[in-house]
């Protein structure tokens, strides 16, 4: 009898040491699986950091009387409370004297990755008209110092790829003035999508400098790049900002214009923008929800000149920009309210 129970006390005891947890973390488990995780990228658009040193040496002057976390310093704060930040690098990191036979020619020396590192820039795009601008030896000296520094990079077929929150982010870079066929881009995106990319945001180098709409052949290439399943679509070259479309439920941002733009020591137009979108995923399947916000900003601190040091508006200059954006916006399916969500 004893026995007996003492057998019944001790399966009691065991189903309370092994039965309760086991049943618990089936619970948890199930609301892990069901959990929705949030992912914002913030991009921007031309950073050339460096001059044509045939025209002047400002930027790197700028450099020498700060240092590295100058530049983004007022951008930052929104920057370090992203989970990406992605820019378009305009230029290269590179000692070579072999100039390309063209109007402007970038370069600067490899510390000047530092300034993305600071200013908590994440990942860059390199398909465009600068990337080569010291030939072979420019380009590769430009990826070996990102490489350096830890900063994915997308060209062609070269994917930038950043999880976080254990989601899967895919960055492709494509330069559509060099030719870079809508099918290509196509196979870019499977590939992404294949190696596990839950969310594939696709760059576009094109258009026509500027140009305040974007061309027929630009919408053809962005809507085709969500059809066969980019998430995002980002634009740049014309160096002025234009609108931004909504097409089945993703967003086709024409051109960011310039942000930290050493290339001109005093463009006319200094407006720019943060595009910010919020992605949602759950079970690993991206949802259709998703919020998009522009930042109003100057691709300078002052209206003076070009100090290299983007910043955010405020007030007037704010509802300003933000108008602007909303009339090139026009015909769009999209517009952005006075705190510039978009819906």
């Amino acid at each position: 009898m004893i026995k007996k129970y003492g057998i019944m006390l001790a399966t009691v005891l065991l189903c309370l040491i092994f039965c309760v947890p086991v049943e618990a973390a089936g619970k948890e488990t199930e609301e892990k699986k069901d959990e929705v995780k949030t992912i914002t990228i913030s991009a921007v658009g031309d950073c050339t950091l460096g001059v044509d040193s045939r025209y002047n040496q400002f930027f790197n002057n700028y450099y020498k009387r700060n240092n590295a976390a100058y530049f983004l310093k007022k951008v930052k704060p929104i920057f370090e409370k992203d989970d990406i930040t992605i820019a378009n690098f305009e230029g290269t990191l590179t000692n070579s004297t072999n100039r390309a036979k063209k109007e402007f020619t970038f370069k600067g020396p490899a510390k000047y990755a530092s300034i993305l590192t600071e200013g908590s820039v994440e990942v860059v795009n390199l398909a465009n008209n600068h990337s080569a601008d010291f030939g072979k030896k420019g380009l590769s000296d430009t990826k070996k110092t990102l490489k350096k520094y830890g900063i994915p990079f997308c060209i062609q077929s070269t994917i930038a790829y950043k999880t976080v929150q254990g989601v899967k982010v895919a960055f492709l870079g494509f330069n559509k003035l060099s030719g870079a066929s809508n099918s290509t881009v196509a196979k870019t995106i499977d590939k992404a999508k294949k190696n596990g990319a839950e969310i594939v945001v696709v760059s576009f180098h094109w258009g026509i400098e500027l140009d305040k709409y974007p061309n027929a052949a630009e919408k053809k290439a962005g809507r085709a790049a969500i059809d066969n399943g980019a998430s995002l679509v980002l634009g740049h070259h014309p160096h002025i900002l234009q609108g931004i479309e909504k097409y089945k439920g993703r967003y086709i941002v024409y051109s960011l214009g310039n942000f930290c733009f050493g290339g001109n020591s005093n463009p006319r137009d200094k407006d720019t923008m943060i595009f910010q979108q919020t992605f949602y995923v759950k079970n690993g399947k991206l949802q259709a929800k998703r919020d998009a916000k522009v930042i109003p900003c100057s691709l300078s601190s002052t209206s003076r000149r070009n100090d290299f040091q983007p910043k955010p508006l405020k007030g007037n200059e704010k509802a300003r920009v933000m108008k602007k954006i909303n009339t090139l916006s026009r015909g769009m399916h999209t517009s952005a309210n006075s705190n510039g969500k978009l819906y």
